[in-house]
């Protein structure tokens, strides 16, 4: 049975943060504004992945919008909110590891731009919506940070690592990142293969609008299908397994 169904409005309100099952078997997504395609995709034709916990992270997303935002998945509701504090995130505190080529001018200057914030929102479908349309609930917790760091700091101190990775349109150059997170040996593909329990993510999400989004060359994946149509008719994003 799924964690997430079993748990009361006051447990989600007041109750202990449940970090190792909202990160165990969940899906983790950098530079994501509000695309909640992946969501989606996971919740019908990739349900078979088990995946019901969304960890979203962008630096560049302020809490007011996210609130604005935050209900306005088709189908589905929230059942509660709640902010999340950092010692709630890494229980077991956390060590940073400085990656290779890590631009530290460029890391400072962009996420000092807006404030962080973190919240926790379980969403339940609606009563008129049936089971094909996507599990009773699933887990959003959305960290408005830097994306190699968060990833680090949430995976690496809990001695987990994602199911699934989502890297679609991530923002390089003009789009206000500060790294390519497609890049083999970046500092994300740095946090993310040298995770000291030595898992990696099982599915990694891969795409966006233009030209290179079949190319992703990181070691030790294959593309399984695409997903067509994504951002619109120029929009595509793979799903690639590990081999």
């Amino acid at each position: 049975m799924n964690w997430l169904e079993n748990l009361s409005i006051d447990e989600i309100r007041i109750g202990k943060f449940p970090i190792q099952n909202m990160l165990d078997c969940s899906l983790y997504y950098p530079s994501c504004e509000f695309d909640g395609g992946v969501i989606k995709d996971c919740n019908t034709v990739g349900r078979n992945f088990g995946i019901s916990s969304f960890v979203y992270c962008d630096y560049a997303v302020g809490q007011r919008a996210f609130n604005q935002m935050q209900d306005t998945f088709t189908g589905y509701h929230v059942l509660h909110s709640r902010e999340i504090s950092p010692t709630e995130l890494t229980p077991n505190r956390w060590q940073p590891q400085i990656p290779p080529n890590f631009n530290r001018r460029a890391y400072e200057h962009w996420k000092n731009e807006w404030k962080a914030f973190c919240k926790w929102t379980v969403y339940e479908r609606d009563h008129l919506r049936g089971p094909q349309h996507g599990p009773a609930r699933f887990s959003l917790l959305y960290i408005g940070g830097e994306g190699v760091a968060t990833y680090q700091a949430l995976y690496w101190s809990n001695k987990t690592a994602p199911k699934a990775l989502a890297i679609i349109q991530p923002g390089t150059g003009f789009g206000l990142n500060w790294t390519d997170f497609r890049e083999k040996g970046a500092p994300l593909n740095w946090v993310v293969c040298n995770n000291p329990t030595g898992q990696q993510p099982d599915i990694v999400y891969y795409g966006g609008i233009g030209k290179n989004y079949d190319n992703f060359d990181w070691d030790g994946y294959q593309r399984s299908r695409v997903i067509h149509n994504y951002y619109g008719p120029r929009g595509e994003v793979g799903v690639w397994q590990s081999l």
